[in-house]
């Protein structure tokens, strides 16, 4: 018997709130498509050492941690929608600034602030409106139509960005972008919006992170914490200094999403019909053959079927993985599991990425050095499973 049928994915759009989500996230998905890969490059092309660009990354990941009692704190008071909302401006803000980063020095340590705002406003209130609206058993499809239809939209994004940027420059590229990032929001907007108690302001920082879980959880949040930034942040500059125009990078990275994305929404299905454990378990080691595969690039051929490679196997992985982090947050007080995880993603990025800045202050083989470990890294997600 088929896992899917044409009623069973008719099922998902009879729920408004998971609609929004789907319509919301798939238009955000696109305009961030458009910029976010390029901001690495953005930097690296004004003259700003990848030491520089580390440590502007690493400033986002400190202002994070440091405002996050105070994000989770304005998401209880004005609602999870209207954070969302907010959390735009702080983005829109963040991309006008970049265009005049060179003019005025000091916004390298103002704009790190805004776009923590953003992520934090954003995150939160994207996991707790997924969260209260989701469906049990269904997670994994649910998350796998986020993505499907997230990458549909996207798609072609990269290249249209870099052929904007080709043509145009960075700055219409921020304003395009920019607003467009404006109208997702108000697809989340047909229903009411939903306000949570914060029920944990008294625990501080450390109370908080102890009292999330055990050492296992901490580890695969650590690993997905320090593997996703190198993907962020040291890939995108790879590529441009291997294949010197922006044009390329952006279509090796359209091109490589095209390779995976029919295949996402039976991953789903799998993760509803399989144990999200055991498919971690596959899933964990088809990624990291992903990111081994990455240190033996030299031509935009080979980028293009590793990254297809790799693009595939991070949502076999990511899928099953989100879903099970679904499934135990609901099962605790959600609001503050959600927070308590994007807590540690960022302090562990604090801890790793001054150990990455050393390693490409020195250049000894850093590119090759950060992929492996990121591939190292990309293991411990198998440690959710021994949770």
């Amino acid at each position: 018997m088929s896992f899917y049928s044409h009623h069973a994915i008719h099922d998902f759009f009879k729920n408004k709130d998971m609609d929004e989500i789907y319509l919301s996230f798939s238009i955000m998905s696109f305009a961030e498509s458009l910029i976010s890969i390029f901001v690495p490059i953005y930097l690296y092309n004004l003259g700003f050492s990848i030491v520089s660009i580390i440590f502007y990354f690493f400033m986002i990941s400190v202002s994070f941690v440091v405002f996050s009692f105070m994000g989770a704190r304005f998401i209880s008071r004005f609602g999870v929608k209207h954070s969302i909302f907010v959390s735009t401006f702080f983005l829109v803000s963040y991309y006008f600034g970049l265009q005049y980063i060179v003019v005025f020095p000091l916004l390298f340590y103002i704009l790190p602030i805004l776009f923590s705002l953003r992520m934090i406003l954003f995150n939160f209130g994207f996991h707790l409106n997924y969260v209260e609206h989701s469906s049990k058993g269904k997670r994994g499809r649910e998350l796998a139509l986020i993505y499907m239809l997230s990458m549909i939209s996207s798609v072609c994004a990269p290249f249209i960005g870099a052929i904007i940027i080709g043509l145009f420059g960075y700055s219409p590229l921020f304003v395009f972008g920019s607003i467009i990032l404006i109208i997702s929001v108000f697809p989340l907007f047909m229903t009411k919006d939903s306000y949570e108690k914060v029920h944990f302001e008294n625990l501080g920082l450390l109370g908080l992170i102890s009292s999330v879980t055990d050492r296992n959880m901490l580890l695969s949040f650590s690993g997905y914490a320090i593997e996703s930034i190198i993907g962020r942040v040291i890939w995108p500059i790879f590529l441009i200094i291997l294949m010197l125009d922006i044009e390329s990078v952006g279509l090796v990275f359209s091109a490589s999403l095209v390779f995976s994305l029919f295949l996402f929404y039976f991953i789903g299905v799998m993760t509803d019909h399989f144990d999200k454990r055991k498919v971690l378990k596959f899933a964990t080691i088809f990624y990291f053959i992903g990111w081994i595969g990455r240190i033996f690039v030299n031509t935009p051929f080979k980028v293009f079927i590793v990254d297809s490679y790799k693009n595939f196997s991070e949502k076999v992985l990511i899928i099953p993985w989100s879903a099970y982090l679904y499934d135990v947050a609901v099962k605790r007080d959600y609001f503050k599991f959600i927070v308590q995880r994007e807590i540690i993603y960022n302090l562990s990025r604090c801890v790793f990425m001054p150990i990455l800045m050393v390693i490409f202050y020195f250049e000894f083989y850093p590119f090759i050095l950060s992929f492996i470990i990121a591939s190292i890294f990309s293991l411990f997600y198998i440690f959710l499973v021994k949770e």
